[in-house]
């Protein structure tokens, strides 16, 4: 686990119990903020130090907040009452200084990073088509249900055919 602030930290969760390991997480230092390029700089620390390969590096990163991710960038827009939508331009200039970084420590691929924010809200961090990041909004049981039963894969392909691959839902079919 790694903790939202200036400063990220990695954890591991501790605890016998789903209770206790709640509240080891609740626990941690949360800084409410998050600067991305220091998670992956932490990640990338991490597995230098640690002398991992390719294989063992991580393929996905997921962010669960029930936070608003508007500021996932560092340029976001000022709109009304409230901050808005990620800039484009800056997540590609920020995915590019990741790229970068990682290439530089000798890792040709960085993780596909999920959002999923826990609140059902409208913000997003960035287009949901940018490359190497996949956006989830809500919880549902058979949305967590989904991830656990996956391996923790989340795409828009899935969870639709996820949705209708109910027994009920043979019987439709499609006229154009």
């Amino acid at each position: 686990m790694i903790t939202f602030s200036a400063n990220p930290q990695l954890h591991k969760i501790k605890g016998d119990s789903i209770q206790s390991k709640t509240e080891f997480i609740r626990d941690t230092d949360w800084g409410m903020s998050t600067d991305f390029q220091k998670v992956f700089d932490r990640i990338l620390e991490v597995a230098v130090k640690g002398k991992l390969s390719e294989d063992e590096m991580m393929k996905t990163l997921f962010f669960f907040s029930d936070m608003e991710f508007d500021r996932a960038s560092r340029t976001y827009n000022y709109c009304g009452s409230g901050y808005g939508r990620a800039s484009t331009n800056n997540w590609e200039t920020d995915y590019m200084v990741i790229e970068r970084k990682y290439k530089e420590k000798g890792y040709s691929k960085v993780p596909e990073i999920v959002f999923w924010n826990l609140r059902n809200s409208v913000a997003t961090p960035v287009p949901s088509k940018k490359r190497g990041v996949a956006l989830v909004s809500g919880i549902s049981k058979n949305l967590v249900t989904l991830f656990l039963e996956g391996g923790g894969i989340l795409s828009p392909e899935a969870v639709m055919l996820q949705a209708i691959s109910g027994e009920e839902y043979q019987e439709l079919a499609v006229i154009d």
